[in-house]
């Protein structure tokens, strides 16, 4: 917990005292855990939450939040839920929006986000519709918009730096054709944590702050200044000794060069371990020494090579932390440490640590 809100002072070390900051928990906190991160973040001043879906920012209420969270992408058939509990939903179409306005039954004012598509070509309003977006909320003034927003699709990577900058160019644009149509302010915000980083500039009210946060980053300078906000760790269950040319696992896949001392951790891929990490394609750390992953990874359990490690049954293996880093996992198996992040199961259980 230490960790995490240290990764938040640095991002908002970055920012101008009058930034405000949306702390993204959805996908359970990215894995963590989200009532106890979504306390933590409040308790720490952040000004929003973003969530992915309704249940996720009804979960936060039900739990006694109280910050302003906004819904990425409500479900038009939950949206009585969304007025219900006081969340904001983020309306992306003129589809949405007009469900919206079917399931309101009076007209007390409504706090509601727009996003606009600028090049991710996911979820929002083209320029083209906001014309008729416009036509539609004149019609509705108790929808009060609280924020205009868009996605960066790739501000982590230099390559696309003028993809973004035009990005940025057509948000400018397009959100201010929309808010000078109203007399109240509206926050805007485009960035993300990699936006923060890199496209500093252009913060304007509001950043979104999501895997810095959990201390991922993929600027390797900004990655030494973050601090690792989780580890997976397990216990050794057994050790054996394997003779010589004996196999280990399932189909055999794992096979014995010379005797070797095998320690069985409880963890596998139902808890989220990809299983091709199999055969030493992954290390977990024993006693400060890397122990790789013989054979193939099993459903519920995995053998690692112990054979020079001093170790015993129950002593601690770490799955991911600071001396195998999820990044380093991410690049083993082609994916990013979000996905990693996410993957692991609710069966896993949940430590917060707080010094």
């Amino acid at each position: 917990m230490n960790n995490l809100v240290s990764n938040l002072n640095y991002f908002k070390g970055l920012l101008l005292p009058t930034t405000k900051v949306m702390a993204m928990v959805k996908a359970f906190s990215y894995g963590l855990g989200t009532y106890e991160v979504a306390k933590l973040l409040e308790e720490n001043n952040v000004n929003y939450l973003g969530v992915a879906n309704t249940y996720e920012g009804i979960e936060l209420r039900n739990a006694g939040i109280k910050l302003p969270i906004m819904v990425m992408k409500p479900e038009v058939d939950s949206f009585d839920l969304v007025i219900e509990n006081q969340l904001t939903p983020t309306i992306f179409s003129l589809f949405s929006l007009k469900k919206l306005i079917d399931s309101i039954s009076d007209s007390n004012p409504l706090v509601i986000s727009l996003k606009i598509d600028t090049g991710m070509n996911r979820l929002g309003f083209y320029e083209n519709e906001i014309p008729e977006l416009l036509s539609i909320l004149n019609k509705n003034p108790f929808l009060k918009i609280e924020s205009i927003f868009s996605h960066l699709a790739a501000s982590d990577n230099s390559d696309h730096n003028e993809f973004t900058l035009n990005q940025i160019k057509r948000f400018k644009y397009i959100s201010k054709s929309i808010s000078s149509q109203f007399d109240y302010s509206i926050d805007l915000h485009i960035l993300n944590s990699n936006g923060i980083i890199n496209f500093n500039d252009y913060q304007f009210n509001m950043v979104r702050l999501g895997i810095g946060l959990y201390g991922v980053c993929s600027d390797t300078q900004v990655q030494k200044k973050l601090k690792c906000a989780s580890t997976l760790k397990s216990k050794i269950a057994q050790i054996k000794i394997v003779k010589k040319n004996e196999s280990i696992g399932y189909n055999r896949s794992g096979l014995a060069k010379s005797d070797l001392k095998i320690a069985t951790i409880p963890v596998g891929y139902a808890d989220g371990l990809n299983r091709t990490l199999s055969n030493g394609n992954w290390n977990m750390i024993i006693n400060g020494h890397k122990a790789p992953i013989v054979g193939n990874i099993c459903m519920d359990m995995v053998m690692l090579d112990v054979t020079n490690i001093d170790c015993k049954e129950g002593d601690n293996a770490f799955v991911f932390s600071d001396l195998n880093p999820i990044s380093e996992m991410a690049k083993k198996i082609g994916t990013i440490p979000y996905e990693i992040l996410t993957s692991y199961s609710p069966r896993v259980k949940r430590v917060f640590l707080q010094n």
